[in-house]
C-alpha cells in the first residue's frame, strides 16, 4: 500500500475500527466493522485486508490503561500482527526475550508495532499451562526494533506487502503482552464478545466486497463486449445472464448468513448473555460459506468475461488473484467446517472453545 494512502486510513480512523473508546477508537461494533471491510473490498481488496489485519485492538482490552493509552496516543498509529506462534518468548527480570520469525505480516512495513505470538519458555523449555498446553503470548513490539525480509512475490493480495518480520534477542517488558485468556481490563459487554467472532467474520466480509465488485465488473463490461462471431451482446447471452443472476444469489445469501449470526451473537453478548459455543460456531460457519460462496461467485463471472478476463487490465483478472488467496487463510481452513459439524450434532467442538 502506498504510505501516503495508508496515513490518510490512519488519520481518518480506520485502523482504530475495534479500538476502545476510551483509547481514541472507534469503538464500533462487530457488525459496522464488517460492513466497513465489505465496502473498502469493493474498491480494494488489499486496502481492506490490511485494515483489518491492522485492528486487532481486541489485544487492548487485556492490557494495561496506561500502555494502551501510551501505544495509541498518536492517530498515526498502524498496527500489524502474526497470530503464527513461531517465535520464543524467554522468561526474564521484568519482561521477555523475544526472537523469531513470523510470516503473513500484513502491513508490516507501514506499521508502527507488531504484535508477535511466542510460545513462553522458562529453565530452557516451553512453560505449559494447567492444561498442558504450550502457553502461548502477543508480544508487542516496536517495528523498528524487528527486521522485515521481503518474502511477498505473489499472486492475489499483492499490495498487503506480507512480509516475515524477525525479532533477535528483543527485550519486551512484561505489561506488554498479552493474551487471549487474560482478565479483560475495560468493563462492559461489549468487550466480552468473542474476540475469533470479531475477527474472523471481517475474512468473510473481504470476500463478499470482492465478489460484488467482481459482479459489477461483469456488468460493466457486458455493455461494450460481444461475441466475435455473432456479435451478440453478452448481456444478451442466456448463459451469461444465468450466470450472472447465480452469482448475484450466491453472494446475497451468503451475507444475509454471515451478518445475521454476527448480529444475533452480539445482541446475546450486549444483553448480558454468555456467548454460547453454538453462537460462535454458527459465525465461523457463515464466514466459511461466505468466502465459499464468494469464490464461486467470482468464477463464475470470470468465465463468463471471457478471454478479456486473462488481462491485467480487467477488474476481474484482479478478483479471481485476490479471492483465491483469501481461500489459504487459516479462518476458513476445511476443518472449521467439522467443527461446526460437531456442535450440530450436540458434540463438543475439537478445538478449544476460546477458539471457536
Amino acid at each position: 500500500m502506498p504510505e501516503d494512502l495508508t496515513r490518510e486510513l490512519a488519520r481518518a480512523g480506520f485502523f482504530r475500527i475495534f479500538l476502545p473508546a476510551v483509547y481514541g477508537g472507534l469503538d464500533l461494533t462487530p457488525l459496522e466493522a464488517t460492513e466497513v471491510y465489505e465496502e473498502l473490498a469493493r474498491a480494494d481488496a488489499s486496502v481492506a485486508w490490511c485494515v483489518w489485519n491492522g485492528n486487532v485492538n481486541w489485544t487492548t482490552a487485556q492490557l494495561s490503561k496506561e500502555v494502551a493509552r501510551a501505544t495509541f496516543a498518536n492517530s498515526d498509529v498502524i498496527l500489524a500482527n502474526s497470530t503464527r506462534p513461531s517465535g520464543q518468548a524467554v522468561v526474564v527480570d521484568d519482561g521477555y526475550r523475544v526472537s523469531g520469525r513470523w510470516s503473513l505480516v500484513s502491513g508490516c512495513q507501514l506499521s508502527t508495532w507488531v504484535i508477535l505470538m511466542c510460545i513462553v519458555h522458562k529453565n530452557g523449555r516451553p512453560s505449559l499451562t494447567p492444561s498442558g498446553a504450550p502457553e502461548s503470548r502477543f508480544m508487542l513490539c516496536p517495528t523498528a526494533d524487528c527486521e522485515i525480509i521481503d518474502t511477498w512475490t505473489v499472486g492475489g493480495l499483492r499490495g498487503t506487502g506480507s512480509h516475515d518480520v524477525v525479532a533477535r534477542d528483543l527485550f519486551v517488558p512484561v505489561r506488554y503482552a498479552s493474551f487471549f485468556t487474560d482478565p479483560i481490563v475495560l468493563p462492559g459487554p461489549r468487550y466480552q464478545f468473542p474476540f475469533t467472532s470479531r475477527v474472523t467474520s471481517g475474512v468473510g466480509a473481504i470476500a463478499l466486497g470482492i465478489a460484488r465488485s467482481a459482479i459489477e465488473a461483469l456488468v460493466d463490461l457486458a455493455g461494450e463486449k460481444r461475441h466475435e462471431r455473432t456479435s451478440q451482446s453478452l448481456r444478451e447471452d442466456r448463459g451469461a445472464q444465468s450466470r450472472l443472476s447465480q452469482a448475484e444469489a450466491l453472494v446475497r445469501s451468503a451475507r444475509l448468513f454471515l451478518f445475521d449470526t454476527v448480529s444475533r451473537l452480539w445482541d446475546d453478548v450486549m444483553a448480558g448473555r454468555n456467548a454460547t459455543i453454538e453462537g460462535r460456531s454458527q459465525v465461523r460457519l457463515a464466514n466459511c460459506h461466505a468466502v465459499a460462496s464468494a469464490v464461486q461467485a467470482v468464477d463464475l463471472v470470470y468465465l463468463t468475461g471471457g478471454a478479456t478476463s486473462l488481462y491485467a487490465s480487467c477488474p476481474l483478472e484482479r478478483a479471481f488473484r485476490d479471492i483465491h488467496a483469501v481461500t489459504q487463510h487459516i479462518a476458513v481452513h476445511p476443518r472449521t467446517r467439522e467443527t461446526a459439524g460437531r456442535v450440530l450434532f450436540g458434540l463438543e467442538p475439537d478445538t478449544p472453545a476460546l477458539m471457536v
